[in-house]
């Protein structure tokens, strides 16, 4: 039997515990399958490639969901990703963040509300100041249409960020890559 023994994530992190199991005892394993979801105590890292990834996804609320969905169709075509849940806007966990983007040395930023004034615009500025030097790409951002949230039903789900929007942020940043 192999004994699995609770990794330390970075330094900024003081304790953790297995949230949930992603996979049940016996079960086949295959290398960079993710195995269980970590809760620390600053974040969730929500799904971890095994390997140092190519993207870091950061995401608030509802866009967990999502950026969770999309890292699952990017390994299925060989992109590694991590997935950040920030749990918490204040006090915001840059560390964790820059950790991730160190490894991975990309960053896309979901929300729900606008990009422009909001919570990824401030984390995005964060990131340039204390990742500049790790980054290949610009830091990409997915967020609300700059439109006023219609009420009708199509046009909601068509302003707000979706998976397909967040493959498509995800492939422009790796593109962009200057190395």
């Amino acid at each position: 039997m192999t004994e699995i023994v609770m990794p330390r994530l970075w330094d900024s992190m003081e304790e953790g515990t297995i949230l949930k199991w992603l996979k049940a005892d016996g079960d086949e394993v295959a290398r960079g399958e993710p195995l269980a979801e970590i809760e620390t105590d600053k974040a969730t890292l929500t799904f971890e490639s095994d390997a140092a990834g190519v993207l870091t996804i950061v995401a608030i609320s509802k866009g967990v969901v999502d950026a969770l969905e999309a890292a699952e169709t990017l390994a299925a075509d060989g992109i590694d990703a991590e997935v950040i849940d920030l749990r918490s806007l204040r006090p915001l966990d840059v560390e964790t963040v820059a950790a991730s983007v160190r490894k991975t040395n990309h960053a896309l930023l979901i929300e729900e509300g606008w990009p422009s004034f909001g919570v990824t615009a401030e984390l995005a500025a964060r990131i340039q100041h204390v990742c500049f030097d790790f980054l290949d790409a610009p830091v990409e951002r997915v967020g609300m249409a700059e439109v006023p949230l219609p009420y009708a039903k199509n046009l909601e789900n068509a302003a707000l960020p979706n998976v397909d929007r967040i493959l498509a942020a995800a492939h422009s940043v790796l593109a962009g890559s200057r190395r």
